[in-house]
């Protein structure tokens, strides 16, 4: 297994542990649904430099198998034994937020019980890392890296590409009820769409960025009013978080002013197409635990950003629902509601 398959299983049975899946799981009514941007990209780089020094027949035969962007949705299914879909969304940044979107529709439709929901990222190896350095989206920092990323701070200058990994195990309430689960959190809605703007950066009308968030409330049955904080995608760009900052102005209107907005990759980097599902664990255990997190690294607030950065220290007190959005490479958008359970 490439390293990114890797993590994703070890994630998916450290979820399953957490939530006490046993024999009565009908294996046919149980799914797999993974995002993923690089995939095994890591592994092929590898490969390749053994092609190119040893020869074609010095490459690791499980190559093929292990730098599929599916294999690792592939490996979660055959060691749960799960019979229904399995699949794996590659759609840049907005991939497990994808991802768990289509788990949230096979659940509402009646076609699935549970679903092993997650991401998973490995892009630090060299071939990688480098096509982001020269893609110019990295921040420059090497001096101070505790500093960075910097979202929606006025010196941001770029990403911190990272790894990692998330499984969410997401069911029907009936089911969960049944076999007696923990309930950590309920997806409340979920959108996507997208700019058709540029392979690199959102539309700076910020028209479908509102859209998606918009129709990701709307999905959940609420309206604007009723989110009491923000998850933003926040990498640390320069341009794109204006935008974002833009689509929350739109969305929340004179409300954006009292809503508390963290950046969790400001403490974790940019797992790419992990970061959704990464940052919905974070919301889920916001809301289990009733805290909202603070971001890091916002010194001093770009005014082209007129959003209220949680970025003192973290606040207690109750809190019922959030809004996590993702964007991504190719003007991908997409948006999860997460409600408490009362």
């Amino acid at each position: 297994m490439d390293r990114s398959s890797q993590m994703i299983l070890a994630a998916a049975r450290m979820a399953a542990e957490d939530a006490n899946m046993g024999s009565e799981i009908d294996s046919s009514r149980a799914g797999v649904f993974a995002g993923t941007a690089v995939g095994g990209q890591g592994w092929a780089f590898r490969e390749y430099d053994v092609f190119k020094d040893k020869g074609l027949k010095r490459i690791n035969p499980f190559t093929a198998i292990s730098t599929f962007p599916n294999a690792s949705s592939a490996q979660i299914s055959t060691r749960f034994g799960f019979k229904g879909p399995s699949d794996t969304i590659s759609s840049g940044c907005v991939s497990s937020t994808v991802a768990l979107g289509y788990a949230l529709d096979n659940l509402r439709n009646g076609r699935l019980d549970v679903a092993l929901v997650g991401g998973t990222e490995a892009p630090i190896s060299p071939g990688i890392f480098g096509a982001y350095c020269a893609a110019r989206v990295m921040t420059a920092e090497s001096e101070n890296p505790s500093r960075v990323p910097r979202p929606f701070d006025l010196r941001r200058d770029g990403i911190v590409l990272s790894e990692g990994s998330a499984v969410l195990v997401c069911e029907t309430l009936a089911h969960a009820t049944r076999r007696g689960a923990r309930i950590y959190a309920e997806i409340g809605g979920w959108s996507h769409n997208s700019d058709s703007y540029s392979m690199m950066m959102l539309n700076p009308d910020a028209s479908q960025a509102a859209a998606v968030m918009s129709a990701a409330i709307s999905d959940a049955g609420m309206c604007p009013d009723e989110i009491e904080y923000v998850q933003a995608h926040a990498a640390g760009t320069i341009l794109d978080e204006v935008t974002e900052a833009a689509a929350l102005v739109r969305v929340f209107e004179k409300k954006i002013s009292a809503i508390p907005v963290v950046a969790i990759k400001s403490m974790i980097g940019h797992t790419q197409g992990a970061c959704g599902a990464i940052e919905a664990a974070a919301g889920v255990l916001s809301l289990h635990e009733q805290v909202i997190p603070r971001s890091i690294n916002c010194e001093e607030r770009d005014p082209r950003c007129p959003l209220q950065v949680n970025r003192e220290a973290p606040l207690h007190g109750p809190v019922r629902s959030l809004l996590v959005s993702t964007f991504g490479f190719g003007g991908k958008n997409a948006s999860v509601v997460l409600r408490a359970i009362s």
